[in-house]
């Protein structure tokens, strides 16, 4: 068998294959989105928020006085930065699972406040050939090409409550996820 036959052999051999785990890449990747966002939300809830930083103090007033700006911790760019250089790194501590009783595909962090995930009994771990390194490959994606964005939302004054589906969802269409609905104000007029 030449080369050209085996990969072609190879591609259509796979390509039937991945179905049969029950899940798409595109299903893996929208799952690494969240697992990041949910561990920066971790690593930003951990920092003190009375804790500042001192930022821009490059800069000189009309007397030749460097002017700061304080900033809280967990919204500074270099805490952010710092963060996010490091977040690939925990997708070593997830594995990919399909739910037992409904087969759904998801990632499940091995463990939780220092113990087994209770929730591993309820899934079946899914064997693959690459280890889950392509959990790390897809998350360093994600966060080069979603920084911006990453940026933008935990520089907010506060965190948005689904913040997986905002970030994940409605900023990088990684997810399908249906968008937030905000609240309606109704005006005080009643009609009849």
């Amino acid at each position: 068998m030449d080369k050209t036959s085996f990969l072609l052999l190879t591609c259509v051999f796979a390509g039937l294959c991945l179905p049969c785990l029950g899940f798409t890449v595109d299903e893996v990747k929208c799952h690494v989105c969240k697992a990041v966002v949910n561990e920066m939300e971790e690593e930003v809830a951990k920092v003190d928020p009375k804790k500042k930083i001192e930022v821009s103090g490059f800069r000189l007033d009309s007397s030749g006085n460097a002017v700061g700006k304080s900033v809280v911790m967990a919204k500074s760019e270099m805490f952010l930065s710092e963060v996010m250089d490091n977040i690939c790194e925990k997708m070593d501590d997830y594995l990919k699972a399909t739910h037992k009783k409904t087969g759904k595909f998801t990632l499940l962090k091995i463990m939780v406040d220092g113990k087994m995930n209770p929730l591993s009994s309820e899934v079946d771990f899914v064997q693959d050939g690459d280890m889950n390194k392509s959990l790390g490959h897809y998350c360093l994606e994600f966060v080069e090409n979603y920084e911006d964005v990453i940026f933008k939302h935990f520089k907010a004054d506060t965190l948005d409550e689904h913040l997986d589906i905002k970030i994940c969802s409605e900023d990088s269409d990684y997810c399908n996820d249906a968008p937030v609905q905000e609240d309606y104000e109704f005006d005080d007029k009643d009609e009849l």
